[in-house]
């Protein structure tokens, strides 16, 4: 199993990096998880790929 982690701070550029690497592979998990930092939220994605 490979993952591959995504981070930003914009959702709808979260959303194009996530299709970009699902398009590329085949996915066996996504985690989302949402942190407050210096006033933003910042969104972290792990997705985990088949090898």
């Amino acid at each position: 199993m490979l993952v591959e982690t995504i981070q930003t701070e914009e959702i709808s550029q979260l959303d194009k990096l996530i299709n970009e690497v699902v398009e590329q592979r085949k996915v066996i998990g996504i985690k989302l998880t949402v942190t407050a930092f210096q006033e933003k939220l910042v969104y972290t994605v792990l997705v985990m790929l088949e090898d």
